[in-house]
């Protein structure tokens, strides 16, 4: 098993959005195709250290990801139905 390195130099720790891009990017891959995946910050820029080549990840996110579902429990119910009144 080869072990491959991305260098994602448009996620930065800073500002807000380009950190949350990373971290995003890296609990897709784990979530959807490689559960051994692990990213690491190294010289301003987020690293990605996955079992999938350039090729493939490139495939990954323009044929196969899929996105995960969005709930909001904090709103007395999931969103998609009616929410309880007797809070």
């Amino acid at each position: 098993m080869t072990i491959h390195l991305h260098q994602l130099s448009g996620c930065a720790p800073m500002p807000l959005a380009h950190y949350l891009k990373a971290i995003a990017i890296l609990r897709l891959v784990a979530q959807q195709k490689d559960a051994e995946a692990r990213g690491f910050w190294r010289d301003q820029h987020f690293c990605l250290l996955t079992t999938l080549d350039e090729s493939a990840l490139d495939k990954f996110f323009l044929e196969e990801y899929a996105p995960t579902p969005f709930v909001s429990p904090w709103n007395k119910g999931s969103g998609f139905y009616a929410a309880n009144d007797r809070g």
